[in-house]
């Protein structure tokens, strides 16, 4: 199957991430409308035009989302009905039973058909009970559904404007984080429980998906005269479904792996599946060897910033950081749509890079695959900040205080400290061949702290992480002296030291000029010990056109 049981529902997905995207966008409209007028006279003159047709608006949304959605599931399901069953489609043809294909199959056709039908219906159910989960305080939230939340919440926002109360700014800053906080949601009111629409789709998808490929299973399994289903491995799984891969007797499925159970096999969020299984004639996926490697492998402990994590718990974790960015990407978006002040704008763009430098470095030292598809399926596109064009903003760290100082972004631009030459390398030759043993001593504790080591042309440097607390890159170009390496290694060990203060280091300047000084002074005395006072003379130069940049 082209898709793994993971991936399937990724596409309706999409057009749900769509949708909120839709949603939260007009509202933030409307809110920008308000900011315009100028007297509680004027906007109840204007209420009507401004917080008008939200009904009508809803209903076509949901309209046209659930006419793309139709076609969507039409095509997963077909694809899974035939991958299901075609797949078997040698062990029929080995033992002489009747094989029909899938596009002839009428009883396969009518259950892809009945399944379809029903996780429409329920698609249709989730984008007719959309709202908002909205904060009481105490920790208490109500579930508001988007028509009323249009009516009261909306326009007590606008009516913050127009009366004073607060500036356009702090309204739009409360109703982008109430908003993104909750996300579109849907409510099941015979529980009173909600979730984001784009959870409750992917659950009704994945259900589907399930029951049709048991129907297909149990109709293979009987024309194939077999009892036996092959259960599928993937990594990442959560320690009590470590039976994938195995041969199990369909009790067996029930009994030991939890069939037809939420927390079992098939069961929420599990992405296992099972295939029918002719003794003698189908052959397993991965032998009792395999298994047992791959198993062992997905045991083996990996520490990130002193904490350990097995290959389930980073795979968790990946996923947790993958909604935060997906919720950070949200707030610059609708910050943006509605003109907000650029500082916030500036902050929240910050705050998202953060979180990416931690997901590219976390992936890289758990050894997982960057899965930025899940990010980027929110539709908003490339959301970065464009920090050449800004000279001085305030700048928002993880801990989410205010950094009050103004920050200096012809320093910032570069995020990184540089070095402009590399004069020894005419003395010494590349690194590589001078101290190889020292280089590769050098690489290894940096691979170990997770830090990236970046070959780049022309560029030699050590940048910090955005956030405090992560490592950063190593920049170095091929062919680079032992001095440079030095020198770039002796800042990765100030930061090292410090605790990674990331972008904070650039609020001190004090700390920077002498973190560049201690750098050239290794390059300057080793230009001493080679008799070269002339590059002695280059380094303090450049050493002192970089202290300046600080002054």
């Amino acid at each position: 199957m082209a898709k793994s049981p993971e991936h399937m529902p990724l596409q309706v997905e999409k057009l749900f991430y769509d949708l909120q995207n839709r949603i939260m966008a007009d509202i933030i409209r409307r809110i920008r409308k308000t900011g315009k007028i100028t007297s509680t006279a004027d906007y109840q003159i204007n209420k009507l035009q401004i917080l008008g047709g939200t009904t009508e608006y809803i209903e076509s949304e949901i309209k046209r989302i659930t006419g793309m959605t139709d076609a969507e599931i039409w095509k997963l399901y077909d694809e899974v009905a035939e991958e299901y069953y075609t797949r078997n489609k040698a062990a029929y043809e080995q033992i002489n039973s009747n094989f029909i294909p899938y596009e002839e199959n009428e009883i396969l056709q009518a259950w892809t058909a009945a399944i379809v039908d029903q996780t429409q219906n329920e698609i249709r159910n989730i984008a007719r009970s959309m709202g908002m989960s909205i904060a009481l305080g105490g920790g208490k939230k109500v579930f508001t559904p988007l028509a009323e939340y249009y009516q009261s919440y909306l326009d007590r926002a606008c009516m913050d404007i127009v009366t004073g109360s607060f500036s356009y700014n702090t309204v739009l800053r409360r109703v982008i984080k109430e908003m993104a906080a909750s996300g579109i949601r849907s409510v099941d009111y015979a529980s009173g429980w909600s979730n984001r629409v784009t959870v409750a789709t992917r659950r009704a998808v994945m259900t589907g998906v399930h029951q049709l490929s048991a129907k297909i299973n149990e109709k293979v399994a009987k024309d194939l005269g077999t009892k036996d289903y092959e259960i599928t491995w993937h990594a990442g799984a959560r320690p009590d479904h470590w039976w994938g891969g195995k041969v199990y007797s369909y009790e067996d499925l029930v009994r030991i792996c939890g069939l037809g159970t939420v927390t079992g096999l098939c069961g929420a969020n599990c992405y296992h599946s099972y295939y029918a299984f002719v003794k003698g004639v189908s052959v397993r996926t991965y032998t009792d060897e395999q298994l047992a490697d791959m198993n062992a492998r997905e045991q083996e402990v990996h520490t990130y910033h002193g904490k350990p994590y097995n290959a389930y718990e980073a795979t968790q974790r990946q996923r947790q950081l993958e909604s935060r960015m997906r919720a950070q990407r949200s707030k610059v978006k609708l910050l943006q749509q509605g003109e907000a002040d650029p500082d916030d704008i500036m902050a929240a763009r910050t705050r998202y890079l953060a979180t990416l430098h931690e997901y590219q470095g976390f992936s890289k030292v758990m050894k997982l695959p960057e899965q930025m598809e899940r990010v980027y399926m929110d539709g908003l596109g490339r959301i970065a900040p464009d920090i050449g064009k800004v000279k001085k903003q305030k700048l928002q760290i993880k801990s989410g205080k205010r950094i009050e100082k103004t920050v200096d972004y012809d320093i910032m631009k570069s995020k990184r400290f540089n070095t402009a030459d590399d004069p020894m390398r005419e003395v010494t030759g590349p690194a590589e061949i001078s101290n190889p043993k020292e280089i590769a001593e050098m690489e290894k504790i940096l691979k170990e702290a997770g830090v990236e080591i970046v070959r780049r042309e022309k560029t030699m440097a050590y940048s910090p992480a955005l956030a405090a607390g992560n490592p950063g890159q190593f920049f170095i170009e091929e062919g680079s002296s032992y001095s440079a390496w030095c020198h770039e290694f002796k800042h990765f060990t100030d930061d090292r030291d410090d605790g990674y203060l990331g972008f904070r280091v650039f609020q001190d300047s004090k700390k920077c000029k002498q973190r560049e000084i201690d750098a050239y002074n290794i390059e300057i005395e080793m230009a001493i010990k080679a008799n070269r006072q002339d590059i002695v003379a280059k380094l303090e130069k450049l050493r002192d056109k970089e202290v300046e940049k600080y002054e």
